[in-house]
């Protein structure tokens, strides 16, 4: 069930600026926008604070909104398009209602707040909800490719009891559903020059990876580069914008090749696990990924370079509680121990803030 909140009706009709407000009840201004577009909900001193400042009862500020024999709402889609039926994950991003598709890359029947209610191609969808708690708190949606933000996820449930819901996608278009507003916090390992940052967010280290060929374990083809995928050898590549199609393409541009040359080069795979499974089971060859992605199915793996992977915050979402307890999750020592005994994480300059 939904709240409902009328402060910045409430708070405007008494001639009140946010910072105003925030100055008197003894919160930040970060604080009361996030409460006013309904990405936090307050703890009931809070609550109480706001009502007393505005001369109103706290039944004036919030409400819940009624339920209906069969609720449903429109959301936002990211990650993607959705068929009927299909398992939702739901979180409040400005206000705004984002939905999450079950993605290929889940290899279990997926925990989920809805169904959605018909086909749809990427925008919004109409999502059948299943009562749902309140979804104004203790969620964060990260977009990206790293498969070890799970670990990040899992320790800030169990630190904060903050879920961290992931939408799987390339380092490029993590970056564009930041922008557009239907995630909290984007993951990236592309370079700088191609990066292109948001406005007016900060930047923070997860972890340095080694990234690299990963090829079936004893490496019956010989493979040593770039310069070895010809014809004889099977790939399958990642969508433009991703940092490993980046990298192929361009080992492949310094080895001479193009990728009419490489076969598979049009096939793609939806994630760095989704590409390493496929070289597990034989159906290709060889594949561009971290290092984790060949541990998780005991590949080989032969290492390129090493890069750093990134988490884009915009500024205004820094003071959320919930994302201040994700960078304080960052910092703890359990989660840099669990990081590098996956193997493949340079963790000394996880947390830290990147600068320039």
């Amino acid at each position: 069930m939904e709240v409902i909140n009328h402060v910045r009706e409430i708070r405007t009709r008494n001639g009140l600026s946010a910072a105003a407000l925030a100055a008197k009840i003894g919160v930040t201004r970060q604080t009361i926008h996030a409460l006013e577009s309904g990405s936090y909900a307050p703890n009931t001193t809070v609550a109480l604070k706001l009502a007393r400042e505005l001369g109103v009862g706290v039944q004036d500020l919030f409400r819940l909104e009624e339920e209906s024999d069969s609720p449903q709402a429109t959301a936002r889609l990211a990650g993607g398009s959705t068929y009927a039926g299909a398992p939702l994950r739901l979180c409040r991003v400005d206000g705004k209602l984002v939905a999450v598709p079950w993605s290929p890359d889940v290899f279990a029947v997926p925990l989920a707040d809805a169904t959605a209610r018909g086909d749809s191609s990427a925008g919004s969808v109409t999502a059948g909800l299943w009562g749902v708690r309140n979804l104004n708190e203790g969620r964060l949606l990260i977009a990206g490719c790293d498969p070890a933000v799970s670990i990040l996820a899992g320790s800030l449930q169990r630190l904060a009891q903050v879920e961290l819901i992931a939408v799987p996608s390339s380092s490029r278009k993590a970056l564009q559903l930041l922008e557009d507003g239907l995630v909290h916090l984007a993951g990236t390992h592309l370079s700088k020059s191609a990066a292109h940052i948001p406005p007016n967010c900060r930047v923070f280290t997860f972890a340095e990876w080694e990234e690299g060929l990963v090829v079936s374990k004893g490496n019956p083809l010989g493979i040593r580069g770039f310069g070895d995928l010809k014809a004889a050898v099977r790939i399958i590549n990642r969508e433009v914008g991703s940092g490993s199609r980046a990298l192929l393409d361009s080992g492949l541009a310094e080895a001479g090749l193009t990728g009419a040359a490489v076969a598979g080069y049009k096939r793609l795979a939806p994630g760095h696990l989704s590409a390493a499974m496929a070289v597990a089971r034989g159906d290709v060859d060889c594949c561009v990924a971290p290092r984790i992605a060949a541990n998780v199915f005991g590949l080989d793996f032969l290492p390129l370079l090493a890069e750093r992977y990134e988490l884009v915050i915009p500024e205004q979402r820094l003071d959320l509680p919930s994302m201040q307890a994700l960078l304080d999750v960052l910092q703890r020592g359990s989660l840099r121990r669990e990081l590098e005994a996956l193997g493949g994480y340079d963790t000394s300059s996880t947390g830290s803030e990147v600068r320039g």
